[in-house]
């Protein structure tokens, strides 16, 4: 590789890597909490909400369901940032140890390896981060239906109950209602908000707690009751969801030994006994073998964890 293709990646990565950077500090400092308002005819500026992909309708395509799961993820994970951000995170990530992997060994194949590592990386950090803010919402939601059932027993309309939990109570749920109050200060209709904060947090419990005040506030009854069931119902799926995890522990915990055997075995012997692993990497013969035992690797992993996902819920 000559030096005139040195100095364009580099300058290809720092490009990213300032624009990533600048992105972030964007979006930390100076958050954008509306979208640029609009004039209407009377000369009155009204503000708009910015549209995220929990308004929009599900996509048909491949690529239109990749780029919304994609900007779920980083919705999802309650981090201060953008899907644009988000991404920008990735490619730098990706960048940064393809290049360093590439620079070490001198080996493209090792650039493919480290690039494909810094992809993956930031997305388990965002997909951990997400699946442990939705199992804190699981543990909240007992506790906040009881308060909604005492608040609307007690003769408080159900807005007041929202904005009495948004205001008292503490977490990741709190916070969801604190802005369901503030929709409904600003006037937005109370199917919408509640029908907007089940997209947000994609869980059984949610849905069903959205149907069941949508449905309270257009046919009325007793509220109160309705929640103190429903309380119960999602404690008895808490503890049967606790039971599952522990039954299956064992079995995520051998599957991610198992899986991670054998891409450690060979970096091991690609840092400790270059020679032994140097044929594979030479032969084409080789080289296919080590791109189907990585594509298995791969489907074996998702088709475990699927099935793992189908038996906790």
């Amino acid at each position: 590789m000559g030096s005139s293709e040195v100095v364009l990646i580099a300058f290809g990565s720092v490009a990213l890597i300032a624009l990533a950077a600048a992105l972030v500090l964007r979006d930390l400092f100076f958050p954008q909490k509306v979208a640029a308002g609009s004039v209407a005819a009377n000369g009155d500026r009204t503000i708009r909400r910015l549209p995220t992909v929990f308004d929009q309708a599900p996509a048909k395509t491949l690529t239109g369901r990749i780029d919304q799961g994609f900007d779920r993820l980083v919705l999802e994970t309650g981090y201060e940032i953008t899907p644009a951000v988000g991404f920008m995170l990735v490619v730098c990530s990706a960048l940064l140890l393809g290049g360093g992997f590439w620079l070490y060994s001198n080996e493209p194949l090792a650039g493919v390896a480290g690039g494909l590592l810094g992809v993956i990386f930031p997305l388990a950090v965002m997909a951990v981060r997400r699946s442990r803010r939705m199992n804190e919402v699981r543990e909240q939601l007992p506790h906040l239906l009881d308060m909604l059932a005492r608040t609307t027993r007690a003769g408080q309309s159900i807005e007041q109950a929202v904005h009495l939990i948004g205001e008292e109570a503490e977490g990741v749920l709190a916070a969801e209602f604190r802005r369901c109050s503030q929709q409904l200060e600003m006037g937005r209709s109370f199917e919408k908000v509640f029908k907007s904060l089940a997209a947000r947090l994609r869980l059984v419990e949610m849905r069903i707690l959205a149907t069941t005040l949508i449905v309270q506030r257009q046919t009325g009854g007793r509220l109160s009751e309705t929640l103190e069931r429903m309380a119960a119902v999602v404690r008895d799926r808490l503890n049967a969801h606790r039971q599952i995890k522990a039954s299956t522990g064992a079995g995520r915990t051998s599957t991610l030994v198992i899986s991670a055997i054998g891409p450690i075995a060979f970096l091991g012997l690609f840092l400790l006994h270059r020679p032994h692993v140097q044929y594979m990497l030479d032969d084409p013969t080789g080289q296919l073998l080590l791109w189907i035992a990585l594509l298995l690797e791969i489907v074996g992993l998702l088709w475990v964890f699927t099935l793992l996902k189908k038996e906790e819920t």
